[in-house]
């Protein structure tokens, strides 16, 4: 058995077994890509639709974190 033949195979069970959607890159077990509000007002860049899902596994696209200071009246 020829290392390439090794090789492929390894790898074609790494990318099985990693369980990431083929069209979004997003793992089953961890946040979406990660968005924060800092100042009370979206970045740009920030998602149209916060809660958009991938249309091929149903995953949650965005995270979004509310950075809040302490004695911050826009909570």
């Amino acid at each position: 058995m020829s290392i390439n033949g090794r090789l492929g195979r390894l790898e074609s069970a790494s990318r099985k077994g990693s369980g990431r959607c083929g069209k979004c890159g997003l793992p089953p077990d961890g946040p979406g890509r990660i968005v924060l509000i800092d100042d009370g007002s979206p970045e740009e860049g920030f998602p149209d639709d916060p809660e958009e899902r991938c249309g091929s596994c149903g995953r949650r696209l965005w995270y979004v974190l509310r950075v809040v200071y302490e004695g911050d009246d826009a909570a």
